[in-house]
């Protein structure tokens, strides 16, 4: 079994650029990660509740991140990759540009925290840090 096999709450989202890091979503951000035993996912990620109605990144850290009105949400299956990355093959979301495409994450994890990390095309680095749900 897959250790990342679970629920995951959301506790950081950041993006770095050209050395400089934003949080397209706030201090305090909220969301949920769901990777099944059967090869599904889905992601939901939130703003920071007392950031709701103000600015709280560059725009094009916002937009890098897929945040609209403060949210990312995708579904999709998923499959871990020999080098141990995790891709999300998209097939649902609030962003339509990610339908039919493929998130790849390079992944570290331990059995309560999972760091999920993606490298963009113009060099910028988004980092989500989950904590294991449990009971």
């Amino acid at each position: 079994m897959d250790e990342i096999i679970g629920g995951w709450s959301l506790v950081d989202c950041s993006v770095e650029r050209a050395g400089k890091e934003s949080r397209p979503l706030g201090d305090r951000p909220g969301g949920m990660l769901l990777y099944s035993r059967d090869g599904w996912m889905s992601a939901l990620l939130t703003t920071d509740p007392a950031l709701v109605g103000r600015a709280v990144a560059q725009p094009e850290a916002t937009a890098e991140a897929g945040v609209s009105g403060g949210t990312v949400a995708y579904a999709g299956r998923w499959e871990r990759m020999p080098d141990g990355s995790v891709r999300h093959h998209v097939v649902a979301s609030h962003y339509r540009p990610w339908v039919g495409t493929t998130l790849e994450r390079s992944v570290h994890s331990e059995p309560d925290e999972l760091v999920l990390t993606a490298a963009t095309d113009d060099g910028a680095r988004q980092r989500l840090r989950w904590r294991r749900v449990r009971d």
